[in-house]
């Protein structure tokens, strides 16, 4: 490991890349207090009154899964191994697809090579984008978040704070409804149930050049947007201030989460909660898994705690095989998890993409 990150230090050195920046995930000081106007503002001027009726329900990940999207990054050989175990364990019936905006067909070819050696070739999709921003890396933050809007496919775009925005262009892939709102919001601050009951955590953290303010965001806009009939927003403790580090629907009555002064919080809204352990390390959490279907893939470190999660876990009586991952590489960075580099999208049918739209999907056939 150390000789691992004295590799990365050189790379980045000899690349002029700023290492503090790198690792970390999360905006700038700089960025976070013109993130923190705009939502700001962005309030004063909102005028819809929440009073329309919403016909969205947000897509639960316990749901059935037909997609599982990752960037091509393996951010320095952090995610490499992540990337790997998601891959060779999906669940028969889920396709892979790896997102790059990428256009050089030899490392289009190679990408799929990559996959190839651990999950069907016939399950794996290489989705090029069009090029738009930076910072790809975290999935949930980044991509559309899934919607049913009036029983059929849809997506929710929020601004993203490093500008990388394949949105609209996603909405063609899955010949989707698209809709979409001018709040900067991250995916991972995002947990729903099929009842529309929502959770999100208050990310009104201070930096030295601002404050993140989740908070500003109305209610209405979950409502109407993302279909929540009810929005839980707890208060940032601890990590980087997503909901994915902390709380998790199992079901539509379950949650699990590690921080226990949500507990009685949680129990008053009817929940059934299972207190999970803490890791020993800031940013590692056990909560930020990824349910696929039948499949639980849960971040372990390496620690006293690891069995003791996975047990707990085992113990909720739901059936599904878990698949332990070692993450401790990227989350004791701070890099996030399982959970923050990936997306579920449900199975729906990937629709073919006009030649007028910029990016493409491929498959074996491209490559053979």
């Amino acid at each position: 490991m150390k000789v691992t990150g004295l590799l990365i230090t050189l790379f980045l050195f000899l690349t002029n890349i700023n290492a503090n920046d790198l690792m970390r995930k999360g905006p700038s000081a700089e960025l976070i207090e013109q993130m923190a106007l705009h939502n700001q503002l962005q309030s004063l001027e909102d005028v819809d009154t929440g009073l329309r009726t919403s016909n969205v329900v947000p897509f639960h990940e316990y749901g059935t899964t037909g997609y599982l999207f990752f960037s091509d990054s393996d951010y320095y050989g952090m995610a490499k191994e992540i990337k790997e175990s998601l891959a060779k364990n999906l669940p028969t019936g889920v396709d892979l697809v790896v997102y790059t905006q990428s256009t050089n067909k030899g490392f289009l070819s190679n990408l799929f090579k990559k996959y190839e050696k651990h999950i069907d070739k016939t399950r794996i999709k290489i989705l090029q984008v069009p090029r738009s921003g930076s910072n790809d890396f975290w999935t949930r933050d980044n991509l559309p978040l899934p919607v049913w809007k009036n029983g059929s496919f849809g997506l929710v775009d929020a601004r993203y704070y490093y500008n990388f925005e394949p949105d609209r262009f996603l909405s063609n892939v899955f010949n989707a409804q698209y809709d979409k709102h001018n709040y900067f919001f991250e995916g991972g601050n995002f947990v729903a149930n099929a009842k529309g009951e929502c959770i999100v955590v208050n990310r009104k953290k201070r930096y030295s050049g601002g404050t993140s303010d989740t908070a500003k965001i109305p209610d209405h806009i979950f409502k109407s947007k993302y279909g929540c009939q009810k929005l839980i927003r707890l208060k940032h403790l601890k990590g980087i201030g997503h909901s994915d580090e902390v709380v998790k629907f199992m079901t539509d009555d379950l949650i699990v989460t590690d921080e226990p002064s949500y507990v009685s919080l949680l129990e008053s809204h009817g929940f059934t909660v299972k207190l999970l352990p803490e890791p020993d390390r800031n940013y590692e959490t056990y909560i930020n898994s990824l349910t696929v279907n039948d499949t639980l893939f849960v971040p372990i470190f390496g620690e006293r705690h690891d069995q003791k999660a996975i047990d707990a876990y085992r113990s909720l009586g739901l059936g599904l095989k878990i698949v332990p991952i070692n993450t401790r590489q990227l989350a004791t960075r701070g890099q996030g998890g399982i959970h923050c580099i990936t997306m579920n999208y449900p199975d729906v049918p990937l629709e073919d993409i006009s030649r007028e739209i910029e990016g493409k999907v491929f498959t074996y056939l491209d490559f053979n």
